[in-house]
């Protein structure tokens, strides 16, 4: 229950964006409903952050650490146990939330009883370029996040707080658990905050997908162990299979002969792929998805992509006068793709997230469908080396989970 005397801790993670600090500080103290303390964790490499909260005074009291070398779920970590307050409140360096966001939210958990209140955040597009970032990836409507969210300070402690360990997507990892347990979880529609950090040049936007994939796929195995050996059965049984007949020998001399193997398996892959599509349309929307997931897409693709490459040689036996020749198959098959990701890249998705029509039309959809899925292919070598580096580490990764030191500990006395 809490009542008029509810008091919250604002924590903030700092890492580099000294610029940024200083609207986030101005806009914090002069919200409708005053935080109690500003909490800082700052990892910069300068003093740049450090110079800027000197100089304010004391209208809202700002308790500044300093810790070296920490991602923003260790950073989160310890300013959650720094802070005082019975309820904490996470903003990132990038966000700058509406001046009545801490006031809308204590009259949420009053009127919810709730234990969190996610935030909601809308990202910000001012060049051309992140315009049409904006419009290939989060649009224009409010995405649920860390930045905004109110939490029990008791709650956050319960539940071991953030993974420390990985640069990013531990927020998502964080916000995944939350649901899956017995708390009163309020999620909001309307956006509190607005983030202002998206890339403003193709070169740094390809610096951080890359990034991104590569640490989402170590979280994703990371998160279930059993995830990463369905992935690694998955990929095995993809080198096995289609060459069953060939390892066992005989062919159909051999009593574990199997007719038309690839056929069944590719049809097996494909039909696993689209109840999965399914399955998780109709129920798992809001999660992230899984490392078997992405290698199941990934091996259909392959195979599909292999028996059109094929389909002429096998099928119609070169023979251009054969029903099933296809001319050019292989260059319509890549064409169809790439139309076909465009338009939901550049059209589909972006009107669904509520990007203007205006913005898109008359050609500007073609830009961001391109660009969207350039973000597509620049993840995969990012993703693909993380599994593999995140398998590499896979033993230990148990026995850490065993111990239960992914998570910050808790002082004794907390």
């Amino acid at each position: 229950m809490v009542d008029n005397g509810v008091e919250i801790s604002v924590v903030i993670p700092i890492c580099d964006d000294g610029s940024h600090l200083i609207n986030i500080i101005d806009t914090l103290q002069n919200q409708t409903f005053l935080p109690k303390e500003i909490v800082i964790i700052d990892s910069s490499t300068n003093d740049g952050a450090k110079t800027i909260i000197e100089q304010y005074a004391d209208t809202v009291p700002i308790n500044y650490h300093y810790e070296k070398r920490a991602y923003p779920g260790k950073a989160r970590n310890i300013g959650a146990e720094l802070a005082q307050s019975e309820w904490i409140a996470f903003l990132d360096s990038k966000t700058l939330p509406k001046r009545d966001w801490l006031e809308r939210y204590k009259h949420l958990v009053q009127a919810y009883q709730a234990d969190v209140v996610f935030g909601i955040t809308q990202f910000e597009a001012t060049t051309p370029f992140q315009q049409a970032l904006r419009a290939a990836t989060y649009g224009k409507i409010g995405h649920h996040t860390v930045p905004g969210t109110l939490i029990k300070k008791k709650a956050f402690s319960d539940f071991n707080g953030f993974l420390e360990h990985v640069r990013m997507g531990e927020d998502i990892e964080w916000r995944e658990r939350l649901i899956s347990k017995d708390l009163n979880i309020y999620v909001p529609e309307e956006p509190v905050v607005t983030y202002y950090g998206l890339p403003n040049t193709f070169i740094k936007t390809f610096s951080k997908y890359v990034k991104s994939a590569y640490h989402t796929a170590r979280l994703n195995i990371l998160k279930n162990i059993k995830d990463g050996y369905l992935s690694l059965l998955l990929i095995l049984s993809a080198i096995i299979i289609p060459k069953w007949n060939h390892l066992i020998g005989g062919w159909e001399t051999n009593p574990l002969f199997i007719p038309h193997v690839t056929k069944i398996y590719l049809l097996a892959l494909v039909s696993i792929l689209l109840i999965y599509l399914l399955v998780n349309y109709l129920f798992f929307r809001n999660l992230s998805k899984t490392l078997f997931s992405h290698t199941l897409k990934v091996i259909v693709l392959v195979f599909i992509t292999i028996a059109v490459y094929r389909w002429n040689a096998v099928i119609a036996g070169w023979v251009e006068d054969a029903v099933l020749y296809i001319p050019h198959i292989t260059k319509i098959y890549i064409a169809g793709i790439i139309i076909t990701s465009v338009l939901y890249r550049g059209l589909f998705q972006p009107l669904y997230r509520e990007v203007d029509v205006g913005f898109l039309f008359p050609l500007r959809w073609i830009k961001v469908g391109l660009l969207g899925l350039s973000l597509d292919i620049f993840k995969a070598p990012g993703y693909i080396v993380g599994s593999i580096l995140e398998f590499i580490r896979l033993e230990s990764l148990i026995k850490s989970k065993q111990n239960g030191t992914f998570y910050r500990k808790k002082k004794k006395n907390s």
